[in-house]
């Protein structure tokens, strides 16, 4: 008879409920009981066990990325709506979400004006809001954690547009103003203040927002940092502010605090970006730098829906980091999540639109066995209506 070899998946879809299975964890194997066998059937797949970032322990490797969700009003103060959707994803069993990006400016035309209004966190005044939202996570689920993503809109700024170079994006009409030394010394600060608010209100980490053209990714692709000084050049002196602000984040805020960062790439420019060639490299030198996690991401305004399943499962089969990877992007089938983490590279997936639109996704995918994909379509109505004025982001299909 021909020997085959059964994953842990194929196991328990062949035992179902009606054996004890064995559920795999970071610190060896737990009996499942058959009525919990048969209440959460996928309760013993690698997405499903636990994990850590830094030193936060995760119940799972689902993770809500960050998506915008808006609600936020002229004068800075947050709805209702907003804290109530956090608290649903905390509810939909995810085990981290990591909120929609936090500006670490004052957002004004004199200052640096986004298209739409911005979770703020550049001032003290903010931290009781950022508390709430904190609470709603933690009271909802006490076993859900959740990341503060910390970012400057840099050359998204329709006011006053800055980079780490005067080379524009694509997409962007004009160009930015260089940042100097002393600005980037600034730029830091900003980033330390935010992550010390970020700790004050009860958030178990930060996320360096690293991606989709904004401030810090102008310095982490050759495309867009042509500096000759210190911060440009070579991938080591690309990756230095990153460097330096989460030494400066971990030596203030404490080394327990994980700093992690969503980053592209595969800039998918025509020359200089971030490629399939140099990327392995780039995500070595960047785990080097003290972060927790790397979240490898695609900009939404490149992103090709044609391979909609796991954008990034190719390219992550290339890295072995000493840190864990985040596979953000595609992340439609748990099925095909569960074939990936078997393969050992990749540690966590990150859903942004699904849970927009499904935020019990992840309790029912462990409890359904028959249910595979996510209803989500990727028609990316819910980003862009909230780009075009809308103040809450919600799901345009249901």
């Amino acid at each position: 008879m021909e020997k085959k070899d059964f994953s842990r998946r194929d196991f328990i879809k062949v035992a179902g409920g009606s054996a004890a299975v064995m559920m795999l964890s970071g610190t060896g194997c737990t009996l499942l009981s058959q009525e919990k066998a048969a209440a959460f059937p996928r309760a013993g797949y690698k997405v499903f066990s636990k994990g850590t970032i830094g030193q936060i322990q995760l119940k799972n490797r689902l993770i809500k990325a960050a998506t915008d969700v808006g609600a936020t009003n002229d004068d800075g103060t947050y709805m209702k709506e907003g804290f109530e959707m956090y608290a649903n994803w905390s509810k939909g069993g995810v085990g981290l979400i990591i909120s929609g990006h936090m500006t670490v400016v004052p957002q004004s035309q004199k200052d640096f004006l986004f298209n739409h209004n911005l979770t703020c966190i550049h001032d003290d005044k903010f931290i009781p809001q950022l508390s709430k939202m904190a609470n709603a996570v933690h009271d909802t689920n006490q076993d859900c954690k959740i990341f503060a993503q910390i970012n400057h809109i840099g050359m998204d700024s329709i006011s006053n547009p800055i980079s780490a170079s005067s080379i524009p994006w694509p997409f962007v009409k004009k160009n930015p103003r260089i940042l100097s030394l002393n600005d980037i010394k600034e730029i830091k600060s900003l980033y330390l203040a935010a992550a010390k608010r970020a700790k004050a209100a009860g958030f178990d980490g930060v996320q360096l927002h690293g991606a989709h053209s904004f401030l810090l990714n102008t310095f982490l692709t050759p495309f867009s940092n042509k500096r000759t000084d210190q911060y440009g050049g070579s991938m080591e002196n690309m990756v230095r502010i990153v460097a330096e602000m989460t030494d400066m984040i971990k030596s203030s805020v404490g080394s327990d605090f994980p700093v992690i960062i969503k980053v592209n790439c595969f800039d998918k420019f025509p020359f200089d970006g971030m490629t399939v060639e140099n990327y392995p490299q780039f995500l070595s030198i960047l785990a080097d730098t003290g972060l927790d996690a790397i979240e490898i991401s695609e900009d939404i305004k490149t992103m090709d829906e044609t391979k909609r399943q796991a954008h990034w499962e190719m390219l992550g089969k290339k890295v072995k980091l000493d840190i864990p990877i985040v596979l953000t992007g595609g992340n439609i089938s748990i099925e095909e999540m569960e074939k990936v983490a078997e393969l050992g590279s990749i540690e966590y997936f990150g859903l942004g639109r699904p849970l927009i639109r499904e935020p019990n996704l992840p309790n029912t995918w462990l409890a359904n066995i028959e249910k595979d994909d996510c209803d989500c379509t990727a028609c990316n109505q819910c980003i862009d209506h909230l780009l075009a004025g809308e103040k809450m982001v919600r799901c345009f299909e249901v």
